[in-house]
């Protein structure tokens, strides 16, 4: 019977009489203290919280059945209990009273789908986005069917369009952080980790190929009033993946105690981490720098650009000779990110994997009411790095493949389902990952920036 005893999050391998005592002597703190005592043979357990009036909240697990007391113990019938558990008396099941497999199966039936709805998006926050959506649509249909001038600016417009995703993100921040500060009051419970992995988790945008992102999943059991509680949520904000999900995975690992915050109104709404996901600050800070630099810069375009241009080649082709000039630098932009990034990959090591399906995936585009179809090679592959499991479907990083039909065909057929393959991965990121490094294509985009920057000269009249 190999015996483990965690209190507070401290291990011991098969515990004495003497490691029991100890625990429960000194009037553990109410607030914290916990104890855990667990089978790892059959995956049975008991778990002791202590009350604030001192006595102690005990559940116990033979591994398929909940059990409980009928009051809460006192000290001395709680190390009875772990006594005799600890000698494996038959008679140690006798102080609690055990749940029928029925009531067991109907709350593992519902208890991760109501984990699931918690995470939705608040109805406020549904119907702020409706409205801006709606907004737009009315506020276009006056300005046509009416006679209203807003000048010779397009900026309105612009910005009209832009207003939904606008609101979209704020009101996805502050739905966020208003969960945060709810969550600052909920209660803690003692849980343990019954389910530590990796998912893949399959995402598409409208005339995109399909993306797959590895994501760390986390399934843990808890108890309150009773009652055994199932949840799968490791933070408010929800865990991202990337470059955390080994630290993620390695801080929840199966049978590990840990501290649940659940809601007391609900507490199938309960997560691991109920504070802010660390480094969001940053990330929102370099959000906003970037939204003002952009505007910035579409002002200036708008505003400044054409007196210059008219200034220095009065014949010039203005809206021509910005926009070419403009689509350069971003061209260039690209190549010079695409040349650093190929130079970081190739010094990425390389890790075996396997193609778990190979094919080809159409992807549909709609621009001004026109339809435009390309195929996609759709090779999705699993690779192993520091004993974590990874899927992903890159094939050139960085890189979109979507041409003809048998140009992904052809591509897939280079990567057959079952078939082992070489991966590249970035070792501070694992999960960003590619089976090709498209070198050819950097230089592309260089010529691609000359034939612009050709183009704007041109139509500035600087060969004239």
């Amino acid at each position: 019977m190999a015996l483990e005893l965690c209190i507070k999050g401290k291990f011991t391998t098969d515990p004495s009489a003497e490691d029991f005592g100890r625990a429960f002597d000194g009037a553990p703190d109410p607030k914290g203290w916990y104890l855990v005592l667990d089978n790892e043979d059959d995956g049975s357990n008991i778990e002791v919280t202590a009350r604030p009036e001192g006595t102690y909240h005990v559940t116990a697990d033979d591994g398929h059945r909940e059990g409980h007391p009928a009051r809460p113990f006192t000290a001395d019938q709680a190390k009875a209990a772990l006594l005799k558990y600890r000698a494996s008396e038959p008679g140690w099941r006798e102080a609690f009273t055990w749940e029928s497999d029925d009531e067991e199966d109907e709350k593992e039936e519902n208890s991760l789908p109501a984990a699931k709805r918690s995470s939705e998006p608040p109805t406020w926050a549904v119907a702020i986005v409706i409205a801006s959506f709606t907004l737009v649509v009315i506020t276009g249909y006056v300005l046509s069917a009416t006679d209203i001038s807003l000048g010779d600016s397009d900026f309105f417009y612009v910005g009209l369009i832009f207003l939904p995703m606008a609101v979209l993100f704020v009101v996805a921040v502050i739905a966020k952080l208003l969960e945060v500060k709810r969550a600052a009051g909920w209660s803690t419970a003692v849980g343990r980790i019954v389910k530590s992995h990796t998912a893949a988790a399959h995402r598409r945008s409208a005339g995109e190929a399909t993306a797959v992102k590895t994501m760390p999943a986390a399934e843990y059991e808890f108890s309150v009033g009773g009652h055994k509680i199932k949840g799968n949520r490791i933070g408010i904000g929800g865990d991202s993946g990337g470059a955390d999900t080994e630290a993620t995975l390695r801080r929840y690992t199966v049978g590990a105690a840990v501290t649940v915050y659940y809601d007391p109104a609900n507490p199938k709404n309960c997560v691991l981490e109920r504070g802010v996901p660390e480094g969001i600050g940053k990330g929102l800070a370099i959000i906003v720098g970037f939204v003002i630099a952009l505007v910035g810069v579409v002002y200036w375009l708008a505003t400044g650009a054409p007196r210059l241009v008219e200034h220095h080649y009065p014949h010039a082709n203005v809206p021509v000779v910005i926009i070419a000039a403009s689509m350069g630098v971003l061209m260039l932009l690209f190549f010079i990110a695409s040349w650093m990034l190929s130079r970081r990959v190739a010094d990425w090591p390389l890790v075996q994997g396997t193609v778990l399906s190979s094919g080809t995936e159409k992807v549909e585009k709609h621009s001004d009411g026109r339809r435009s179809v390309t195929f996609a090679p759709a090779i999705e592959y699993a690779y192993r790095v520091n004993d974590v499991d990874y899927v992903s479907r890159q094939v050139k990083l960085g890189v979109t493949m979507s041409a003809s039909q048998s140009y992904a065909a052809g591509v897939a057929s280079r990567y057959p389902k079952g078939a082992a393959i070489n991966v590249h991965y970035d070792p501070a990121n694992p999960s960003n990952a590619a089976l090709e490094n498209p070198v050819g294509t950097r230089w592309f985009l260089l010529g691609v920036a000359a034939a612009l920057f050709a183009l704007a000269a041109h139509q500035a009249g600087a060969f004239s």
